[in-house]
């Protein structure tokens, strides 16, 4: 468990960690670009981070890493189905992707 500031950056820069969640965020990109397309802003940003990970995956594995580095319950020697839940979990946070939480209309300009 990383408990501080540095446990958590050491755990981020393990190199066998980094690979573990580089194999997950791959995973989750080619579920999520198995999702229905709707259309949507949401789905639009979930597809792009969908598709950068899949082309660069050293690099989005390594943004990865140190979010789940920062999860409390995420060590080096979490089960590969934990690192997938806590990679899921951060995908929209990652890809700036955030679904509407109210379905007011806007206001009417003046």
């Amino acid at each position: 468990m990383a408990s501080g500031l540095m446990d958590i950056h050491d755990l981020a820069q393990n190199p066998a960690f980094v690979r573990r969640v580089t194999a997950s965020a791959v995973f989750a990109a080619v579920q999520v670009g198995g999702e229905e397309y709707d259309g949507s802003q949401y789905r639009i940003m979930r597809r792009a981070l969908a598709r950068n990970v899949v082309t660069d995956p050293e690099t989005w594995g390594a943004v990865f890493a140190w979010g789940a580095a920062a999860n409390p319950v995420i060590e080096i020697e979490s089960v590969d189905g934990d690192i997938q839940y806590t990679v899921n979990s951060l995908w929209d946070a990652v890809a700036g992707a955030y679904q509407a939480t109210s379905t007011a209309p806007e206001p009417a300009a003046s």
